[in-house]
This record gives C-alpha cells, structure tokens and sequence, in this order.
C-alpha cells in the first residue's frame, strides 16, 4: 500500500492536512503518516535522522499564519528539515495554501504520483472533487528544485492571486 508522509515546521498545518486527507482518501488506498517534529529535524548535535520510507513525502509550505516571535524557530526547523531531507536523499514535494486550497494541492501532489504508479486507479481515489486545478508556474518538477527564490516566486504569485480574487 502506498504511504504519504506529511512534514513540517511548527505551525505549518501538517496534523490538520494529515486530518482531511484522511477524510477524502480511503484507508485501503493510501497509509497517511505525518512524521513527529523531533524525528523530522533534531537538533543540530545529534546524527541526521532515519526519516521513514514513503511512496509520496509532502512538506508543509511555510504560508500559514506563525505567531511572530515563533517565525525565526520555524524558518530555522524548516531549514535544517529540507537539509534532513537532501542528505537522507528524499524527493518531495511542498504543499502551499490554506484550507480547502491546501488540501487540493496535496491531493493533485498524490494525484501525479498515484497516476504514474497506478494508472488504472490513481485518478478516481485522488481527484480533487471541488474541481480546483493549480496552475504550473513551469514544466519541470519542484520537488527536485529546492530553490528558494523558484518557492518565493510561486508563493507571491499565489498571494497576489487571491488578493486579486474578489471575496
């Protein structure tokens, strides 16, 4: 069966993703994970951790509301969590939005990679059902990007688009 693990720095809404991908994909179809913080990114004295295998890793965009005086602990986490991730050779994806936004672009991150492996079932346990589709900002894959300037040009394009959105 195939396994999603869901990371993120500290406010980052994994446990609330985790939450909802749970209610729109059954149990049978995919094992949904969100890895604990202090096996995602321990402290910098200790050895790299062993980050569990995954058929799909999804790290939480840093785009949620964050208390001010926890922002430079977060940004921090995240660092050293992306590191964790390229040393432990892990592709993945990042998952930006809030709300029903967020939970459809992890359902499309799952829906590409369930298509691909499972192309006779992927696209009805994955499909987004309120019909949202993201825009590609570029044909290549982000997960294997992990260019900081690349994530803030996508993340400003998705902030300038909802405030362009009439409420």
């Amino acid at each position: 069966m195939p396994s999603i693990a869901l990371l993120g720095a500290p406010h980052t809404g994994a446990e609330a993703l985790a939450r909802a991908l749970r209610a729109r994909i059954p149990p049978v179809s995919a094992q949904i994970v969100v890895v604990p913080a202090a096996l995602a990114a321990p402290p910098q004295a200790q050895p790299a951790p062993t980050l569990p295998a995954a058929t799909l890793t999804l790290l939480m965009g840093m785009d949620l509301p964050c208390p001010a005086e926890d922002r430079a602990t977060q940004e921090a986490f995240d660092a050293q969590l992306r590191l964790a991730l390229q040393v432990a050779g892990v592709t993945y994806r990042v998952i930006y939005g809030q709300g029903d936004t967020r939970v459809a672009n992890a359902l499309s991150a799952i829906k590409s990679i369930a298509t691909n492996t499972y192309p006779t079932g992927g696209n009805e346990v994955f499909d987004v059902e309120n019909g949202m589709h993201t825009q590609r900002l570029r044909a290549w894959n982000c997960e294997k990007c992990s260019d900081p300037v690349c994530e803030h040009r996508l993340f400003t394009s998705l902030v300038d688009k909802r405030q362009v959105r009439p409420d």
